[in-house]
């Protein structure tokens, strides 16, 4: 088991981790034992453009094989449910209930648009679930394909350190049922009870509404997936708490990028969401919907200032560069949206010595400090460069510095938004591209190439350690070229505060899992049966049949109450569990463990329940 004696780099991560649930999006958010589900897995359904989507739970105490069990099947419940009691609405402008008569009269032209023409409301019957019309397309269920779609758990609201005024929203909804977020090939993006699997609330962004009023005939096509990156996070834009979820729409041929945010606090209210923003591309505005989309905070003039940050597209024609923007949360839409005026963060004219005309951002993601406040943005390219943007100006008036280029790989793209690991040197910023996986730190000056982490095959899997002779790991990063040909990361995450875990899928379909220490790059530490630490072989093989593994992070151990004077260790595990039809496998292990002093955390800083 990997024990962290010092755990300097991972006291703070670990227990901001723990108190606000930042588990993976497949694990069970701040889980009540016997009640959350511990995984989410989505199937196909009969049809193309149908499909199901499971909540499993199972044992993970003491086993290493498990009864994978379906706690419930969004699909099966929405088919028998009423579809007059689905509280699903249509974006825009301003949210209105998905009723033929509530809609406006430009919703209704869309619906009335494909052939056979003027069939609006039947259209409009069949997104709500109906299939009384034959003329209409045939399926199996009324939910949508979710292939490649993230599910997002979005629990009550947890403590946050240092923000003025959390504690009484926190208080208000500590009772409010955990959400499951998921987007659908019919346009819709539904929110499901995680414990029970009822259907909480639908949207359907109007910039989906051709798409899915497409969908609705025979031969229609099949419109992408709204929101596949869905993002959550509790903001007080204009001086009130709520729990935002953050989502986009990816531009396509078909389809035009679109950018919305939802008010998702009161599930049980009259209103169970609500609309903050939907925006779409437009050429004042070159959004791509390239996700996930993520908030920032800064302070200006003493007020609390929100935007939403998302990639924009670059524009050759008038020698615009790809690049960042800022799209506000505490101002009306009407006041930025129509001009575009709203802060940019675009590509410098160097950087890692590649061309940047024509260069496409990927994804994003934000570090912010301890109170909140965003200090840089981490973006990736086309190209395989990480480029930092600096966020520390915000406020102050000043302008910002250029955007950096902090590494480059080799040639080829990921998706997956780059993670950020902090340690006790300063954040590392995973990111993959290509064929390549590396931790590059934060730095304005280059010290040193990152350290190559070499993979030895082992026990159907590798183990990773780092290569003799290589610098300091802690100051300059590592770099993993993945060990089998052509392999590529499908997906990247924490899994607790110090292990990252990722899969791969090469080009004959094998897909692997692998859990590695996030600062080191290397294989976790066990202790083996002469009882001494040796490294996990990682690198396993999985079913993706059946969805990546599933992440569960649990307390092993906890030790005494903090008491002045006297020491206490706390013990955590985090497992990875392969799904294999209706059976759990434990595919790797580790432990992290934390010491706590004569103070603990709670003591230094919480001041209110």
């Amino acid at each position: 088991m990997i024990q962290h004696e010092s755990c300097r780099r991972c006291v703070l991560t670990l227990i901001l981790f723990l108190f606000a649930g930042l588990a993976p999006v497949s694990s069970a958010y701040g889980a009540d034992a016997g009640q959350l589900p511990l995984g989410y897995r989505m199937s196909a359904g009969a049809f193309p453009w149908t499909g199901r989507l499971h909540a499993l739970a199972f044992r993970t105490a003491g086993l290493h094989v498990s009864a994978a069990l379906t706690q419930w099947e969004a699909g099966s419940l929405l088919d028998r449910r009423d579809i007059q009691s689905r509280r699903l609405y249509l974006g825009g402008e301003r949210l209105a209930p998905l009723h033929w008569h509530a809609i406006d009269a430009h919703a209704q032209d869309i619906l009335n648009g494909p052939e056979p023409t003027g069939n609006g409301g039947a259209r409009l019957a069949w997104l709500r679930g109906s299939r009384s019309d034959p003329t209409l397309r045939q399926r199996d269920t009324r939910l949508a394909s979710s292939t490649g779609a993230k599910v997002r758990v979005v629990p009550p609201p947890a403590w946050l350190p240092m923000q003025a005024g959390h504690t009484a929203f926190r208080q208000k909804h500590a009772r409010r049922r955990t959400a499951v977020w998921i987007g659908t090939r019919d346009g819709i993006v539904h929110g499901f009870d995680a414990v029970t699997g009822d259907e909480l609330a639908g949207f359907l962004p109007r910039a989906m509404l051709p798409g899915a009023a497409a969908l609705t005939a025979p031969q229609g096509a099949t419109p992408s997936l709204p929101c596949p990156r869905p993002e959550s996070m509790d903001a007080d834009p204009s001086g009130t708490w709520r729990t935002l979820l953050l989502c986009s729409v990816p531009a396509t041929q078909a389809q035009t990028a679109a950018i919305f945010v939802l008010d998702v606090s009161s599930p049980d209210g009259d209103t169970p969401i609500g609309l903050m923003m939907e925006v779409s591309a437009t050429d004042a505005l070159p959004l791509t919907g390239a996700g996930p989309i993520r908030a920032a905070l800064w302070i200006e003039q003493d007020v609390r200032r929100w935007a939403a940050v998302t990639i924009l597209a670059p524009v050759p024609d008038i020698g615009t560069r790809a690049g960042l923007a800022l799209l506000p949360l505490d101002r009306p839409v009407a006041a930025w949206y129509p001009s575009g005026a709203i802060i940019r963060l675009l590509l410098p004219d160097a950087g890692c010595g590649a061309d940047r005309s024509t260069t496409r951002l990927l994804a994003t993601t934000v570090d912010a400090d301890a109170s909140g406040r965003a200090r840089a943005a981490y973006a990736t390219d086309d190209q395989g460069r990480l480029w930092r943007f600096g966020l520390e100006h915000l406020g102050t008036g000043n302008a910002a510095n250029p955007a950096a280029c902090l590494h480059r790989q080799g040639r080829g793209a990921s998706a997956e938004p780059p993670v950020i690991v902090h340690t006790a040197t300063g954040p590392f910023i995973v990111y993959a591209s290509g064929s390549e996986l590396s931790a590059i730190p934060d730095r304005r000056r280059a010290q040193g190439a990152p350290s190559r982490i070499d993979a030895v095959a082992a026990g159907g899997g590798v183990v990773l350690h780092r290569s003799r002779q290589q610098g300091d790991t802690a100051a300059n990063g590592w770099t993993l070229a993945l060990p089998h040909p052509d392999e590529s990361i499908t997906n990247l995450e924490m899994a607790g505060p110090v292990h990252l875990h990722f899969t791969t899928v090469t080009p004959d379909g094998r897909a692997r899992s692998y859990l590695i220490d996030a600062a080191s790059g290397e294989s976790a530490t066990l202790t083996g049966p002469d009882g001494l630490p040796t490294p996990a072989v990682t690198g396993l093989p999985f079913d993706d049949r059946f969805g990546a593994p599933v992440t569960v992070m649990s307390s092993v151990l906890a030790g005494n109450p903090t008491e002045a004077g006297r020491m206490a260790r706390d013990i955590f595990e985090v497992s990875l569990w392969r799904i294999d039809g209706d059976t759990a496998y434990l595919l790797q292990q580790a432990r992290l463990s934390r010491r706590r002093g004569r103070l603990g955390w709670r003591e230094l800083i919480r001041t209110n329940p």
